[in-house]
């Protein structure tokens, strides 16, 4: 039982810190699994190393992206907190196996290279509707830098399409799941 309180108290944590700071709804499903002691009986069965909730919200996040999941989809389209926080823990509950082959052979990471797969087509998105040649960036988090480097590092996707800088010695692989959002002009 103090395993359950451990982990429930490192979800509410997450909740109340991280996951406020960054995404509110995010923060309102870890806040649900850590109130569901279905949701944290769950988790517990996942090595422990696994059981982080960035590693587990991934997880639910990649299977509502490549549509295994259409109701935690949609939840998550609602932006409604109490919405995805319901079929957050209903996902969990019933795709644990999914769940656990996913969060199996993932890691956070810390390779802040690869947020560059990312950030530069959104970098270059928000060029594009504001009409600008060139962008400066101001890197705010603790990645000594980078995410500055964007324009530096050269990015395949799993759709053979190539950005970035392909002479780079930096080269960073990256997978599409889910719909592209259609462009606004």
């Amino acid at each position: 039982m103090a395993e359950t309180r451990s982990l429930a108290q490192l979800y509410r944590h997450f909740g109340e810190t991280e996951a406020a700071r960054e995404s509110p709804l995010c923060a309102h499903v870890a806040l649900a699994l850590s109130d569901s002691s279905e949701a944290l009986h769950t988790i517990e069965a996942f090595p422990a190393r696994k059981r982080h909730p960035r590693v587990i919200l991934a997880a639910l996040h990649d299977l509502a992206l490549a549509g295994r999941a259409p109701e935690l989809a949609a939840a998550y389209d609602s932006a409604d907190g109490d919405v995805a926080a319901t079929a957050a823990i209903d996902t969990l509950l019933r795709m644990t196996d999914s769940i656990s082959a996913i969060v199996a052979q993932r890691q956070p990471r810390t390779n802040v290279t690869g947020h560059n797969a990312v950030l530069y087509p959104a970098v270059a998105e928000a060029a594009h509707r504001l009409g600008a040649n060139m962008i400066g960036l101001i890197d705010m988090e603790c990645s000594a830098g980078l995410n500055l480097n964007v324009d530096r590092v050269g990015i395949t996707y799993s759709n053979r399409q190539s950005l970035g800088n392909s002479s780079s010695p930096v080269q960073v692989s990256a997978s599409i799941v889910g719909n592209r959002p259609s462009r606004r002009t």
